[in-house]
């Protein structure tokens, strides 16, 4: 063997284990390649993280700072106005009402009114009309023959007596004759319409004529 295969020889197994020693190496670098980048990714956002808590934590202070700060004012709701729409209208009703009270009362003391008065005119006519009734002509008068007309003038007490008679004619005896013809017609009856009306006073005309 010459000096050239023997160097020969060596420098190919040199290259050999160079090859191989490489070949090794590349098969172990990309698992510690891959393990150094998952290991940096789990670093980095964890830094990541703690950088933004460390913001926000501050952002957190402040606005409950803030918050503690400002005293919080209760808004008080005002309640809307409710209008008694039921018054509303019941009060004209309630007018209504009075109004027709009123009238009603107004026409109750009307025909009160009237009725008392008819009733006082009907116990004047029946007061008049007694004593006509109980007139009589007199026998001297008659003898006489005296004639004439007596204006009586007498007053009514609340206890249906008569008082006070005044007969003014032109003959005594036609004169005493109408006053016995007032005093026969009383006492009269009295109801509580004429009661409010009494004392009155009363007057009428009798005439006397002969046959």
């Amino acid at each position: 063997m010459n000096r050239y295969t023997h160097s020969f020889l060596i420098s190919s197994f040199l290259y050999s284990i160079l090859f191989f020693g490489l070949m090794y190496m590349m098969s172990k670098a990309p698992k510690a390649f891959s393990e150094r980048v998952i290991k940096i990714a789990m670093v980095v956002p964890q830094e990541e993280s703690i950088q933004q808590q460390a913001v926000n934590e501050p952002v957190k202070e402040k606005v409950e700072e803030q918050k503690e700060d400002k005293p919080v004012q209760k808004v008080e709701k005002t309640k809307p106005i409710q209008t008694n729409s039921k018054a509303i209208i019941k009060q004209p009703d309630i007018s209504k009402q009075a109004e027709q009270h009123d009238v009603k009362k107004q026409q109750v003391a009307q025909k009160t009114y009237v009725s008392s008065q008819v009733e006082k005119n009907e116990f004047i006519s029946e007061i008049k009309s007694e004593i006509r009734r109980n007139k009589y002509y007199p026998e001297a008068a008659r003898r006489r023959g005296q004639e004439g007309t007596v204006a009586i003038s007498f007053h009514v007490n609340t206890d249906g007596s008569a008082s006070n008679v005044i007969c003014n004619g032109e003959h005594s005896v036609l004169n005493g004759a109408a006053k016995d013809a007032v005093n026969k017609a009383f006492p009269v009856k009295i109801t509580q319409n004429i009661a409010s009306a009494l004392p009155m006073d009363l007057s009428l005309v009798l005439d006397f004529k002969l046959d």
